[in-house]
């Protein structure tokens, strides 16, 4: 009886074996899949990511264009009869400040806040990372001091 004990054992034996392959290879398929189907999402996840960019990008200098305008408009001694530009004081007198000055500064930042749209119309992101990396490799410690400066300013500038 022993004797016909061992063969069976055997051949349950090969056939676990054959069934633990089998799903060794089911899970390896159903692992493929899943990296495929996860890579595609992620390819759509960046399209998605870098059309939203582009269209931000884009409604960014919009607003730069059009905050250039106003500065223009309210710069532009428009409020004065005399060439000079009005400003109310608190008890509701009118100050004169010279409009040359005040039109020489407006007109700075406006050209500033167009080139600055120009600027991100024209940028590409890939350029920019690489742009960017290069920077880094070829400049690391004034990349570190350039970085350490922004963070000094936009910390100053949060707190208050």
């Amino acid at each position: 009886m022993e004797q016909n004990d061992m063969p069976t054992t055997t051949s349950s034996t090969s056939s676990d074996n054959s069934q633990t392959s089998q799903t060794a290879h089911g899970f390896t398929d159903r692992a493929r899949d899943l990296a495929g189907s996860a890579q595609d999402k992620l390819a759509d996840v960046g399209s998605t990511v870098r059309d939203r960019t582009g269209d931000m990008k884009d409604k960014l200098a919009d607003a730069l264009e059009t905050g250039a305008d106003k500065v223009r408009s309210a710069t532009s001694g428009n409020t004065g009869t005399s060439g000079d530009s009005q400003f109310a004081t608190a008890n509701g007198a009118s100050t004169a400040v010279a409009d040359g000055r005040v039109a020489q500064a407006g007109d700075k930042l406006a050209s500033g806040m167009d080139a600055t749209a120009d600027w991100l119309r024209d940028m590409d992101l890939d350029g920019l990372k690489s742009g960017l990396e290069s920077q880094v490799k070829n400049h690391p410690g004034r990349t570190l001091l350039i970085a350490a400066g922004v963070g000094y300013l936009l910390g100053k500038a949060l707190k208050k």
